[in-house]
């Protein structure tokens, strides 16, 4: 079974290139509103025909709903096109998640500070934190759980959470420059005051959508 980033990149794959083959038979117009509703009748079909594997079923009703409900707002066809670009650098030359090491995080860690974030690694997480930035863009790691998620190799082998307040997009293109995904708990309240909570999974093999980077 593919885990759940490869599954959903075989899925934004098989979308746009059902999109671009329906287009090029002069099926489906060339503009917002026809490519939802080739998307929302795509997505149908798909959840009827079993085509993926169970674990894009969430996400493929999530599409429809979005389709349903929004129109051609719902931008579906960037939306595929941006997971696309998001996914594409963490698999190998044989479609298998690459990991995530610990240096590539620190290397991060590093690129934030650089852009004077205030990364604050040495401070326990508990059950409220506050952590006082005197307005700059802030960045928590909690130092237990961050000795506790690496193996010998220093290649992550647990969850690892990280409480932002600032420009999380950053955090998000950083990352994915690194071959590493996002993954949103929440995008204020957390156990770190003011801040978001976002979770890295180990060889990016998290159960739900990631954050998108921006090209």
């Amino acid at each position: 079974m593919n885990s759940f980033s490869a599954e959903i990149y075989r899925v934004v794959n098989a979308g746009l290139a059902d999109l671009a083959t329906s287009q090029q038979a002069g099926k489906t117009p060339i503009n917002p509103l026809s490519e939802t509703h080739f998307f929302s009748a795509w997505v149908t079909k798909a959840l009827k025909n079993h085509r993926f594997d169970i674990c894009a079923v969430v996400s493929l009703k999530h599409w429809q709903q979005q389709a349903r409900t929004l129109g051609r707002h719902a931008l579906l066809k960037q939306q595929f096109v941006d997971l696309v670009y998001t996914l594409r650098p963490i698999f190998d030359a044989e479609g298998a998640n690459l990991g995530v090491n610990q240096s590539a995080i620190n290397q991060v860690l590093t690129s934030l500070s650089d852009e004077q974030w205030l990364v604050t690694t040495d401070v326990p997480v508990g059950k409220k934190v506050n952590i006082k930035s005197g307005g700059a863009a802030s960045l928590v790691i909690c130092p237990q759980k961050f000795k506790q998620c690496f193996n010998q190799s220093l290649d992550l082998v647990k969850p690892l959470s990280i409480y932002l307040r600032g420009d999380s997009q950053a955090v998000i293109n950083f990352c994915h420059q690194h071959q590493m995904l996002l993954h949103k708990v929440t995008d204020y309240k957390s156990q770190v005051k003011y801040h978001g909570e976002y979770v890295i999974h180990p060889a990016n093999s998290g159960n739900d959508l990631p954050c998108v980077a921006l090209i």
